[in-house]
């Protein structure tokens, strides 16, 4: 009896070391992929930042107003006069020609598919 349980304390301590090697192993490739995630999100945010310093250097307004001068010479600046309100807009009814497509391929709000968002992490 002594021997039976020895034997089945010895099967549970290796079943134990071996569950408890397959966790160490997992845990160190989930830490390996970290760090590599870590070092992707910081390449990124470095891109971003370059990005969003190269944006400010190209958008400013001396620079913008140089270049529309240059290339756009026949645009006038924008005047309250050169406004339109929406009534002032020709408007042409369709009629009859969404008639020619079937009902399924008209988008209505019922038949138009919601997207789905991912969370953001």
């Amino acid at each position: 009896m002594r021997a039976l349980m020895l034997a089945g304390c010895l099967i549970g301590v290796a079943l134990a070391g071996a569950a408890l090697y397959a966790i160490a192993y997992e845990v160190e490739r989930m830490e390996t992929e970290l760090a590599s995630l870590e070092l992707d999100i910081r390449k990124e945010r470095e891109s971003i930042h370059t990005l969003d310093a190269e944006w400010a250097y190209l958008a400013r307004p001396d620079r913008v107003a140089d270049l529309s001068e240059r290339y756009l010479p026949d645009m006038r600046h924008l005047t309250a006069a050169r406004i339109a309100r929406l009534d002032d807009l020709p408007f042409e009814p369709l009629g009859d020609a969404l008639d020619a497509l079937p009902p399924e391929d008209l988008a209505t709000p019922a038949s138009m598919p919601v997207p789905q968002r991912r969370p953001l992490r």
